[in-house]
């Protein structure tokens, strides 16, 4: 072991950019230190030397650590320990020791090297790898080929798809093929235009079921301002979905017969009217009335009148186009929009059609029930421009029905002349 010669060497430690101290080894005074070390404890040079190395650190153990480590192997390389500064704060430092000997006794010569913004990026980075394994949401993120280079454990919860097996893959392994080529271009020209994109997406598990998610993309620059990665962010939201459709189906749809209720009805007459006036096209509004009714639900009781609205239901929806719309209004109240229609003729016949239909005979639950129709007939532009006053016609019409004979249609206006011959 060679003696310390500081005479040749106190300039270069003096100026050197890492903290240098020398330290006796049977006390652990300090006898030397450079103007790093003073700064990175910041205890002035007088205060500092003749003090205890053991005193400026945070954590006895490290402490015990490295003296244990130095005591086996007469050294210790790139140790990781934190000391306190003279106003309290600790700091990391990456400590260096080495034996020697300096004016004719055994000393410590070690070097400190402040670490704690590097310590400091590496619990930002473990507490966001932390993060990202802890979420809720699904988390994918791929090199700027688009080739997957890690994802979290929500996403292997909600895509059935292991680490193993979706790394080195492309997103496309979650393809439902449910969007067309035009939705993904719009994707990717909103990531290359604005660097993200967020919507609903339609993708498929690993089991084939297919399911509904909240997808936000965003692209990761480096440096240079070259993508480095995208990130992914997404969560399942197939169960809000549903409910948000039974939500809305409750508000929309009759619960006993599946057609729209009242409410839909007049927002697709109300869209109707609109197509209709910017299309410079026609369409017709039936209203029809089961007369008869009340008698079978008076016989026979509610539940076989219910059967008897289903049926009636069905019956109409026979009689019409599926672009069409059949609505039930309320009690035995039905509506029918024919949109596109040509001529007075053309909506007679399906009237016609509908009036024959529901006074066939039905069978519901093992009684047999007869009952007829009354529809009303208004068309637009002819009639109406407005929905308004096409549902005022059209009832209009249909009690016009009602009061000669009904089993039959007629329309606005035309009370008299009944396009559909009344049964002999």
């Amino acid at each position: 072991m060679t003696e310390l010669d500081l005479s040749g060497l106190a300039g270069v430690l003096e100026d050197s950019p890492i903290g240098v101290s020398i330290s006796r080894r049977r006390d652990g005074v300090i006898v030397f230190a450079n103007h790093t070390f003073t700064e990175l404890l910041g205890v002035p040079r007088q205060t500092l030397l003749g003090s205890r190395a053991r005193d400026y650190y945070v954590d006895d153990d490290q402490r015990a650590a490295v003296i244990k480590h130095l005591r086996r192997h007469g050294s210790v390389d790139h140790a990781e320990v934190q000391f306190r500064r003279a106003d309290g704060t600790p700091f990391w430092t990456l400590l260096t020791i080495r034996e020697n000997t300096y004016a004719g006794e055994p000393v410590n010569l070690a070097w400190v090297y402040d670490i704690t913004e590097r310590k400091s990026s590496e619990e930002k980075l473990q507490l966001a790898a932390k993060v990202v394994e802890t979420a809720n949401e699904g988390i994918m993120i791929t090199g700027p080929d688009g080739v997957i280079e890690a994802v979290n454990t929500a996403f292997t919860r909600i895509t059935g798809f292991s680490l193993d097996e979706a790394v080195g893959q492309k997103p496309n392994i979650l393809k439902s093929g449910r969007h067309d080529q035009d939705f993904y271009r719009d994707m990717w020209r909103s990531i290359l235009e604005t660097g993200q994109w967020q919507g609903e997406v339609w993708n498929r598990r690993r089991t084939g079921e297919v399911f509904i998610e909240w997808l936000s993309i965003a692209t990761v620059r480096d440096a240079s301002g070259s993508v480095s990665h995208m990130l992914g962010v997404f969560s399942d939201i197939t169960a809000r979905k549903e409910d948000e459709e039974k939500v809305w189906r409750q508000a929309n749809f009759d619960v006993l017969t599946g057609l729209p209720n009242r409410s839909l009805f007049l927002d697709r007459l109300g869209q109707a009217v609109k197509a209709a006036r910017r299309d410079k096209t026609r369409f017709a509004l039936l209203f029809v009335d089961l007369d008869g009714f009340k008698a079978v639900n008076d016989t026979f009781g509610h539940a076989v009148g219910d059967l008897l609205l289903q049926a009636a239901a069905t019956r109409l929806l026979l009689s019409v186009r599926s672009s069409d719309t059949v609505a039930r209004l309320s009690g035995d109240e039905f509506v029918v929009i024919l949109h596109d229609v040509e001529s007075r003729d053309e909506v007679g016949l399906v009237a016609g059609k509908a009036v024959g239909r529901l006074a066939e005979p039905y069978d519901l639950d093992g009684h047999a029930v007869s009952v007829q129709a009354s529809i009303g007939v208004a068309l637009y532009p002819d009639d109406a421009e407005d929905a308004a006053m096409l549902i005022r016609l059209a009832d209009r019409a249909m009690y016009t029905v009602k009061g000669s004979g009904k089993n039959n249609f007629a329309f606005h206006q035309m009370p008299e002349r009944l396009v559909y011959p009344l049964d002999s």
